[in-house]
């Protein structure tokens, strides 16, 4: 009986194995826009999808706050994809820009709201 266990086993692990080491690309990401556009003459109308946190603070300066926060797509146990985790950037006056990715993080949306407290929620 237990030779017969044997060759089904490691049939089994190898096979396990193999299914698990193939690595899927990650899925592209997608540019979102707010519903509401910016105006022209806001400074957050200067402000691009796929943009770096960098350029973001050139164009408009420190953010008034900031929040970090997870994703329900962190819980997933074998995604691979980028989409983790956000940042959100909150200018008082002007809105939010909302960040995507990890080490190479990037400008997912752009949300314009003129009552913007400036202040994490």
């Amino acid at each position: 009986m237990g030779r017969r266990l044997v060759p089904f086993v490691s049939i089994t692990f190898l096979s396990c194995l193999i299914a698990c080491s193939t690595q899927r690309t990650p899925e592209p990401d997608r540019p979102t826009r707010a519903a509401v556009a910016p105006q022209a003459s806001s400074p957050l109308a200067k402000v691009e999808v796929g943009m770096t946190p960098r350029e973001v603070e050139n164009l408009l300066g420190p953010p008034t706050d900031e929040n970090q926060y997870v994703t329900g797509k962190a819980f997933i146990p074998f995604y691979f994809g980028r989409d983790r985790w956000r940042r959100a950037y909150f200018y008082r006056g002007l809105g939010r820009v909302v960040f995507a990715g990890g080490m190479n993080a990037h400008v997912e949306r752009v949300e314009y709201d003129p009552n913007e407290p400036g202040r994490a929620r």
